[in-house]
């Protein structure tokens, strides 16, 4: 008769290396996903996280399934550029206000693809954090327009409609991040030895 604890023992949790690489990568991409840094630098900072957790994971995952290994390495990867992408708008949709803004000054992005970035101010005259980011130039400077920001300025403001795409797309991280922890245990499991 099989041991039903058998599942708690210790080396059952080696998983858990798998999946403490992946949070990090995951709480890195959430700071780079905020308006803590520039719109620019998201794609550098990601890079980075991707290469530091795959030399870390070379390292540190030897002796682990392979093929559930590559599942959960592919989910997890899956799992840290959604948190990079869903940051802001989850934060806006959690925490975030309408108010009316003014775009201050407008400056187009030096990479491949044409982004706008806006520095707007709310029409009461205070400064809202972070630039707003579109894909044309919808607004001139001086033009009035209503944006969702985070009162403390941790997102980048966006406009209503954008933040409105993104409805519940933190409760589709959750679930994203539970499988990948389900997948990581099981990548970690002992093989059974070979019967000859």
């Amino acid at each position: 008769m099989r041991n039903p604890l058998r599942v708690l023992h210790p080396r059952q949790f080696r998983g858990v290396r798998l999946f403490l690489i992946i949070t990090v990568g995951a709480l890195i991409a959430a700071l780079a996903g905020s308006a803590l840094l520039p719109a620019e630098h998201r794609g550098l900072v990601i890079g980075l996280v991707l290469a530091a957790g795959l030399v870390a994971g070379w390292f540190w995952l030897s002796g682990f399934r392979p093929v559930w290994t590559a599942v959960a390495a592919v989910l997890g990867f899956l799992f840290v550029v959604s948190v990079l992408q869903e940051t802001g708008p989850s934060l806006l949709q959690l925490r975030g206000g309408q108010v009316e803004a003014q775009t201050m000054s407008l400056r187009e992005s030096d990479g491949p693809a044409d982004r706008y970035h806006y520095t707007v101010t709310a029409l009461s005259g205070r400064a809202i954090g972070g630039e707003l980011s579109l894909d044309e130039q919808a607004y001139r400077v001086g033009e009035s327009l209503t944006v969702v920001e985070e009162p403390d300025g941790l997102a980048h403001p966006m406009l209503p409609a954008e933040v409105a795409e993104h409805r519940q797309s933190w409760l589709a991280l959750l679930v994203l991040y539970l499988a990948t922890g389900l997948l990581c245990f099981l990548a970690g499991r002992p093989r059974r030895p070979k019967t000859t």
